[in-house]
């Protein structure tokens, strides 16, 4: 019995987690890095590595947004829970 719940908490921590990265902070970016790094290899050295800052920078906002996250600590509170769970 707490085997079964164990897994329904972890499972439902891990969708959770993967739906507070999605809404906090990475949203939809994957979409467009491919087109961008393309762009980027195309153009001059200097302005590729201002824009490559601007996009590092830009990663760095949305990192700092997932770990802001409400929604990001208590899924990871649930996989721990889930995780001592299953070693009862």
């Amino acid at each position: 019995m707490m085997q079964s719940l164990s897994d329904k908490i972890f499972m439902g921590s891990l969708i959770l987690l993967m739906v507070s990265v999605v809404v906090s902070g990475i949203g939809f970016q994957f979409v467009n890095w491919r087109s961008q790094v393309t762009d980027e290899l195309e153009e001059k050295t200097n302005e590729s590595s201002s824009r490559k800052k601007a996009v590092i920078e830009r990663q760095d906002k949305s990192l700092g947004r997932v770990l802001r996250s409400y929604l990001f600590w208590i899924a990871v509170a649930g996989i721990l829970v889930s995780i001592g769970l299953s070693w009862l």
